[in-house]
């Protein structure tokens, strides 16, 4: 019972359980947000951010399957979500017929491009405004630093 007890009450575990409810208190917060204000999901606006912020606003599928750490089956819902809304549709690799691109339509990016402006006052509002600019920054790279021992680029 003792060796419970110490193990239990090491600092890791509360380091960890904070940095646990933080994560999804502010994922609440800016998923209602979203859902509220513009309909779209947490992952569904990830998926549409990433695709606006890439070249020509597409991507390959499995590219997003795995930058957004789905599997394929899970890509392809997602997708098949967004593009019933025209927020998203498939292209086809002109090179490679195996290849399919999703790629974000005029109204995806209209959406997309609303939804992160209530996304941005979220954050401030909820995180970055609660923080000095040198607090920003050390978040920052620990989240990189631990992202990247978890496997991330």
């Amino acid at each position: 019972m003792n060796t419970a007890r110490s193990v239990l009450s090491d600092d890791r575990i509360t380091k960890f359980g904070l940095m646990v409810e933080a994560n999804r208190r502010l994922m609440r917060t800016v998923e209602h947000s979203l859902r509220e204000n513009h309909g779209l999901t947490m992952v569904e606006f990830e998926a549409m951010v990433r695709l606006g912020r890439s070249p020509d606003q597409q991507m390959s599928m499995s590219e997003l399957a795995e930058q957004m750490v789905l599997t394929s089956g899970g890509i392809t819902r997602l997708i098949d979500r967004l593009a019933k809304g025209d927020l998203v549709e498939r292209v086809s690799c002109p090179s490679d017929r195996r290849v399919h691109w999703a790629r974000l339509t005029d109204q995806g990016v209209a959406t997309v491009s609303a939804a992160l402006t209530t996304h941005l006052q979220d954050l401030d509002a909820h995180y970055f405004g609660t923080m000095s600019d040198d607090e920003e920054a050390t978040m920052t790279a620990v989240l990189d630093r631990m992202r990247t021992a978890c496997g991330g680029e």
